[in-house]
């Protein structure tokens, strides 16, 4: 098993981007106060975000597949490999992911191991969130057809 680690430069560009955002819009404060206050409240959540990232990373959590299955989120929620119908690549306006299909008769086991209202048809890990995304990507599709031709 190895552990792709949530991007440091994710972590750090998030954490710059809120601080100067709210050093920006405490300095406007006097000038529009409404749109300030909001600006703010969108900063504070964007530096809040870097920092949950930052604890999950210190935590040793990202993302991995083993022997059981493919895990899918930062709170430990796995697809199982025997659930997994497909799993392709996508870019979409620049935005690349790693997409798990789950046969359509688990998606209810799914949404209820997650504890999720609604049944998920396919789980996307954004490789944004990746320290090596293309490397995590073609050793994950390595493993999927070793698993697909037993």
């Amino acid at each position: 098993m190895r552990l792709y680690k949530i991007s440091l430069l994710l972590i750090l560009s998030f954490m710059i981007f809120g601080i100067l955002l709210c050093f920006g819009f405490i300095m406007a404060l006097m000038a529009a106060p409404i749109v300030s206050i909001l600006g703010l409240i969108f900063s504070i959540f964007t530096v809040g975000y870097s920092i949950y990232l930052w604890l999950k990373r210190s935590e040793g959590k990202g993302f991995y597949w083993d022997d059981e299955g493919v895990l899918i989120d930062l709170k430990g929620n796995k697809v199982l490999w025997n659930e997994i119908e497909n799993i392709k690549y996508y870019n979409v306006r620049g935005m690349k992911s790693t997409v798990i299909y789950p046969h359509y008769t688990n998606h209810e086991k799914i949404r209820i191991r997650r504890k999720k209202w609604m049944p998920t048809t396919a789980h996307s890990i954004d490789w944004i969130l990746i320290e090596k995304p293309k490397e995590y990507h073609k050793n994950l599709m390595k493993v999927w057809e070793e698993k697909k031709s037993r």
